[in-house]
């Protein structure tokens, strides 16, 4: 394999592997979003757990609706700012949640995940960068041809 091959599928590769944090926290927000609104047994019993009137499921669900659309549309940066922001205070204040009430770590291992994935998300992506063109560009990337 040439030098210049290794280095095209190294480059492909790290942009791979900062879209890998996005992925999961697009996939977390958008069925997080739909268990809110449809309140699902889990999130009924997770709220009664910890308190918070069912209410808050779907102010929570169409916040990560909002968050979702945000990132997804190209272009309006500081609106994709206020969505990463949003979804770490939301992941963040799952974990404190979760601590408050006196949950182990099978309860609030998951959101903090999510809310350094959200980090890592946020700073690991190239400023002006579209997420639906690099998914795009993703998605359709084929193997360099050999000489």
């Amino acid at each position: 394999m040439s030098t210049r091959t290794t280095s095209m599928i190294r480059s492909r590769s790290l942009k791979l592997a900062r879209w890998v944090p996005a992925a999961a926290v697009l996939a977390e927000t958008a069925v997080g979003a739909y268990w809110d609104l449809a309140r699902i047994s889990y999130v009924r019993e997770s709220f009664d757990h910890l308190g918070y009137p069912m209410y808050f499921a779907t102010i929570l669900g169409v916040a990560k609706t909002a968050a979702l659309a945000a990132i997804l549309t190209p272009g309006h940066p500081r609106a994709k700012e206020w969505a990463y922001a949003g979804l770490v205070f939301v992941y963040g204040g799952a974990v404190a949640s979760h601590l408050a009430a006196g949950d182990g770590p099978d309860k609030w291992a998951m959101p903090l995940f999510f809310a350094a994935a959200t980090f890592a998300a946020r700073a690991w992506l190239p400023p002006g960068t579209s997420t639906t063109d690099t998914l795009r560009v993703l998605v359709t990337w084929r193997r360099p041809q050999t000489a």
